[in-house]
């Protein structure tokens, strides 16, 4: 099953794992609630879903899901 995102989904999934912007750039960064730290670019501006090979980095190296599935079962609890 394919998942979309939009740059709103990932600034919520950063906000829940309890990141930060870093002033005014686009920068977000953190200590999420497991004690992994987290850095993600996020692109606000941009309107639309993000790319599937974009989702899969930001997925893996930046917030350090497992997989894009386990990121979009985040979003959608609580």
């Amino acid at each position: 099953m394919g998942y979309t995102f939009t740059w709103d989904d990932i600034e919520q999934i950063c906000r829940k794992l309890g990141m930060k912007r870093q002033g005014k750039t686009s920068v977000w960064k953190g200590i999420g609630p497991d004690g992994i730290k987290r850095t993600c670019i996020i692109h606000a501006k941009h309107k639309g879903n993000v790319g599937s090979g974009l989702i899969q980095k930001i997925t893996t190296k930046e917030l350090k899901f497992a997989s894009v599935e386990e990121m979009y079962y985040f979003l959608k609890r609580k």
